[in-house]
């Protein structure tokens, strides 16, 4: 007798659909993520088979790093890098509510992250055991090669249920009752702990150069983890025994490998294009900000945290012509990052050089004006960073910080300011040990801010973590583009009407957003 898969909601049927798609279509053809033998049709029957096992991990996998990589390019709104204003991308980088949803980047404005994530996480584990981690752990006996599998499967676990706990205000799994962001972010980090049991002491490189350590990559995962879920306070910052736990986690993988990343792998065409290239400098739907300082006429809300009004403009934002002074000094002590050669209050003196991690030139794009466009990436093939020594260190920074210990804090900066890739970036020489927690701190927040330049989402983490600091427009801005979209929400993302809609524990909508503190709750106009 043949068995029913029953999905119960939208995301898990869109599992379902989207492998299919992926695995069939657009993947069938590349050289090496899913460059495997596949059935021309993937039947209920063939998916309990054993022999799919690794079939349908390849394809979480590509579901996964294809959310990624679009989310990618949306989180650049939230991080205040990029305004989209040609076409229908205008709405991409300006502040969302709610994620798009539907297909994997089958379009130049495909803005669809959600179903993707969601989908690598049901196929791999869900409520009824019918994932693959599941069937590896309960039904087939692959032996060796299904732990290898059910680490895999369990490394991603731990980042889709971590995007979601980062960045949502409250979420829904497979038919089930509200999850709050600690509550996501515990089981993120209990599934890269999981992982690193079925490594155990027989390390392995992760499939498709996405990492050289099964280990490390479940490590400094989680170390990104417990960086992110900790909000035990006003500011919303790590608490200090999850911002601990991380920093040991950092210490781990870089005693091992200083220079450790796992990455979303890319390459050219739809559905396998690292999108954030593809809109920002290929298409060119999208322009960068410098600071922000434009606002609708009459609203001026305050900090949601400190009851205080913004100041104008607004501190940690703009990216244009970002400077470093001689002695390292990257953001004044009001929280503006400086600048070279614009020729205003915030450019650096004698000796200051450009920031080279955050580069743009200015040029047409697809519409009226002149577009400032980015040059992280060189194509649409390259590869994008999910976790990595940067991170890392910078994690390390903020937990000497935390501990009073400013001399260390400022040493890992330093690290990462010698990075190779990046050379002649001056070391932080203007504080020292008498410096106050509030000025590294503030060290550390500009450093991510671009050190993370256009590498998926890192600083919109930062700033849901600093909300103190770090400006949402929570409805009162406005692009300064000609078409003056108004900034939405912002903040956090509510989930998809659907996945309440089709859930009986949930009335109405209204029940979206309840999972948040107010102060990262999107408000909605």
């Amino acid at each position: 007798m043949r068995k029913v898969i029953q999905l119960r909601n939208r995301s898990t049927r869109a599992a379902f659909g989207l492998m299919l798609g992926l695995a069939i279509g657009a993947l069938s053809a590349c050289d090496d993520l899913l460059d495997v033998d596949l059935p021309h049709l993937l039947t209920d029957d063939a998916l309990e088979g054993e022999g799919t096992a690794e079939t349908q991990v390849n394809s979480a996998i590509a579901l996964y790093e294809c959310g990624h990589s679009a989310f990618g390019w949306v989180a650049l709104g939230h991080e205040d890098v990029l305004e989209a204003i040609a076409g229908l991308g205008a709405t991409a980088a300006v502040y969302r509510d709610t994620p798009s949803t539907g297909g994997c980047d089958g379009s130049s404005t495909d803005q669809s992250h959600f179903d993707q994530i969601m989908g690598a996480r049901a196929m791999l584990s869900r409520a009824d055991e019918r994932g693959v981690y599941d069937r590896i752990q309960n039904e087939w006996a692959l032996g060796a090669a299904g732990e290898r599998l059910s680490a895999i499967s369990a490394v991603y676990l731990a980042a889709s249920y971590s995007h979601f706990g980062q960045f949502f205000c409250e979420m829904t799994f497979d038919g089930g009752s509200l999850v709050t962001p600690p509550e996501a972010m515990n089981m993120a980090e209990t599934w890269a702990g999981t992982a690193l049991v079925h490594i155990g002491a027989t390390d392995f490189a992760m499939p498709f150069g996405i990492a050289n350590s099964a280990t490390n990559m479940a490590i400094a995962l989680r170390a990104q983890i417990r960086w992110a879920k900790g909000d035990a306070t006003a500011t919303g910052h790590s608490s200090p025994a999850d911002l601990a736990a991380a920093a040991q986690d950092a210490a781990t993988v870089l005693a091992a490998d200083p220079t450790f990343t796992a990455w979303v792998t890319r390459e050219d065409g739809e559905q396998r294009r690292n999108k954030i290239y593809y809109t920002a400098q290929t298409i060119i739907i999208s322009s960068m900000y410098d600071k922000i300082d434009f606002w609708q006429p009459d609203i001026r809300r305050p900090n949601p945290v400190t009851g205080v009004p913004w100041a104008d403009p607004i501190i940690f934002t703009g990216y244009r012509n970002l400077g470093i002074e001689a002695d390292g000094r990257a953001v004044n002590d009001a929280g503006y990052p400086l600048t070279i050669g614009t020729g205003t209050a915030w450019d650096v003196g004698a000796g200051g050089v450009a920031d080279t991690r955050v580069q743009h030139i200015s040029g047409p794009g697809t519409g009226a004006g002149v577009f400032v466009i980015p040059q992280k990436y060189t194509s649409t093939g390259d590869d994008i960073p999910m976790v990595g020594w940067k991170e890392l260190r910078l994690i390390q920074a903020e937990n000497e910080n935390v501990l009073g210990n400013r001399l260390n804090a400022i040493a890992f900066v330093n690290m990462v300011r010698a990075d190779p890739a990046t050379p002649g970036l001056p070391a932080v020489t203007y504080l020292d040990a008498t410096a106050t927690f509030q000025e590294v701190r503030y060290l550390i927040h500009e450093e991510r801010r671009r050190a993370f330049f256009l590498e998926g989402a890192r600083y919109w983490s930062t700033k849901i973590q600093n909300t103190d600091i770090s400006w949402f427009p929570r409805l009162e801005g406005n692009t300064p583009s000609i078409a003056q979209y108004i900034l939405q929400g912002g903040v956090r993302l509510l989930f998809p009407g659907d996945e309440y809609s089709l859930n009986s524990n949930f009335l109405n909508l209204d029940q979206r957003g309840t999972g948040c503190v107010a102060r990262q709750a999107p408000l909605e106009g």
